[in-house]
């Protein structure tokens, strides 16, 4: 059997053409097993090369096991097994998918944000009065619980915002709000059981489960997690997200959430970790007040994040610890490095004592108030085919059908019209329930009017609306 090697001759050498081709040839099973190739000079002479280009493609065939060289007989197709096959598949699939992605004309993702109101040249201000060659600390490693400015200017903006009573020797700097459960699963180690709403953000089951904590997950309901089904279980940490629930966007009323701080008080270890992610963002009434808030024996563990209310770039997150467990933090300490530079702390905590934050988090809340508005309108003319929820705080809502499309189905029928939405099933723990089928998220912080009518559109068609 002859092989003819279709050289592009863009500026590899050719032996490695060669070897790539006959490779690629074996791996694809157009070579098989036992299959004799051209002699080198055979072969050099129908390609018009050397006898030394072919040579040390052969060798390296041989080298790495596609070819054996048998002495007088000649070169032979070795048996592989078809784990390299399936491998070509899974990579040949994955191309496809990204691909596909960087096809997607929009996107409702849940977590971009309108980078064009960013505060641009507020934050090049800061950043050149920060960048202060005279300040002796900018180049030194940070503190190991944050930078003091950024922690002091945060002491007073959730107080104000969220009413978070704290100091600022309580607030814990991380990079993400990934990171600071790490420094949690720290302080606890192992055994401590830890308490996840169901559908719950996936990160945080992910990160419990891979550090070993075993992990319980409790169905919401209308008023977020439920109480009773908890009762079964003593000194454990229970993950919430009370303000905005994600991903289903529900508010866990005061009654609830008294409920659940009388849970924690019941036993000396047991705490509760809230996940303050979006709260800036309520559009129909103030923000609620946070759980932690209104907690008078140390329980509530504070988490917050600057993702949504600035940019996912920052990777800068906070954590407000309870006096009980801030003795514990500081026994680890010194076996734990802030990986957030100084300089972006600093610049972050500027950023709050000047002012601009809030003023920026304002106008940020009207533009996105105006998106989801728009959203909601276009969403309702598809009349009783729809229901919308959600719709009261954070950067998306939550579309369900009736017209006996699956959320697969939905997903599909959308990314192949180069429109991406999110379905909702991967955040449930134990299959979806019957009542949050055919059901995906859409976001729109990112979107322009242009696109949100656009997509809708899009999607009308898409879903046979």
């Amino acid at each position: 059997m002859m092989i003819t090697i279709p050289f592009t001759n863009k500026g590899a050498f050719l032996y490695v053409e060669i070897y790539e081709f006959i490779k690629q040839s074996i791996t694809e099973g157009s070579l098989k097993y036992g299959e004799k190739l051209p002699s080198k000079r055979s072969l050099a002479s129908h390609l018009a090369v050397s006898v030394n280009t072919v040579d040390a493609a052969y060798g390296q065939l041989v080298a790495e096991g596609y070819l054996e060289a048998i002495p007088k007989r000649g070169y032979f197709v070795c048996q592989i097994d078809t784990y390299l096959l399936k491998q070509k598949d899974q990579i040949q699939e994955e191309s496809i998918r990204t691909a596909t992605a960087e096809t997607i004309k929009i996107d409702f993702s849940p977590n971009a944000i309108d980078q064009r109101i960013f505060p641009y040249e507020a934050f090049r201000k800061i950043f050149k009065s920060t960048f202060n060659e005279y300040d002796s600390n900018l180049l030194n490693k940070p503190d190991i619980q944050g930078e003091l400015e950024l922690r002091k200017a945060l002491v007073e903006l959730l107080y104000r915002s969220r009413g978070v009573r704290c100091t600022e020797e309580q607030i814990i700097i991380g990079s993400g709000t990934d990171h600071l459960l790490q420094i949690l699963g720290l302080l606890w180690g192992r055994n401590k059981s830890v308490v996840l709403e169901n559908p719950v953000y996936l990160k945080a089951y992910n990160i419990f489960e891979k550090m070993g904590n075993p992990v319980i997950s409790i169905d919401i309901d209308e008023k977020g997690i439920q109480i009773e089904p908890m009762q079964a279980y003593s000194d454990v940490a229970v993950y919430v997200t009370p303000s905005h629930q994600f991903p289903l966007g529900m508010s866990m009323p005061i009654d609830r959430r008294i409920r659940l701080l009388n849970f924690a008080n019941q036993e000396a270890e047991t705490y509760i970790i809230e996940d303050d992610y979006d709260s800036e963002f309520r559009y129909n009434e103030k923000p609620l007040p946070s759980l932690q808030s209104i907690d008078n024996n140390g329980k509530v563990i504070y988490i917050g994040t600057f993702s949504k209310s600035i940019a996912p770039s920052f990777r800068i997150s906070y954590m407000v610890l309870p006096v009980e467990l801030l003795k514990a933090y500081r026994e680890i300490a010194d076996a734990i490095s802030s990986p957030v530079s100084s300089l972006e702390q600093k610049m972050i905590g500027a950023f709050i004592s000047s002012g601009i934050f809030e003023k920026h988090v304002n106008k940020m809340r009207k533009v996105y108030k105006g998106k989801r508005i728009l959203l909601m309108n276009a969403l309702k003319k598809w009349g009783k085919r729809v229901k919308i929820t959600g719709e009261n705080a954070g950067h998306h809502l939550l579309v369900q059908l009736d017209n006996g499309l699956t959320e697969e189905d939905m997903y599909r029928r959308a990314l192949a019209r180069d429109v991406r939405v999110y379905p909702v099933s991967p955040y449930f723990i134990h299959g979806v329930p019957e009542n949050y089928k055919s059901m995906v998220l859409l976001g729109y912080g990112s979107l322009t009017d242009e696109q949100i009518y656009s997509g809708i559109g899009i999607l009308k068609e898409a879903w046979e609306l």
